[in-house]
């Protein structure tokens, strides 16, 4: 478990330093939206979003094998 945590603390810290060097703006076009952001900023919300799907799927895949 501790090899677990250590990878995740060296991932993230791989990712912070990705993003602190991606700091130009983007453009995103979206159906009707035009949104202007940091490209830094951009890269952070993906990633928040695969996290919390990457523990929401095995969390409800455990909930469906209970009785």
């Amino acid at each position: 478990m501790r090899t677990k945590v250590i990878i995740i603390i060296l991932l993230t810290a791989l990712l912070v330093i990705f993003v602190l060097q991606n700091t130009e703006t983007v453009n995103i076009n979206f159906y009707f939206w035009d949104i202007i952001i940091p490209r830094a900023l951009l890269l952070f919300v993906c990633f928040a979003m695969g996290l919390i799907i990457g523990l929401i799927i095995p969390a409800s895949r455990k909930q469906k094998k209970e009785p």
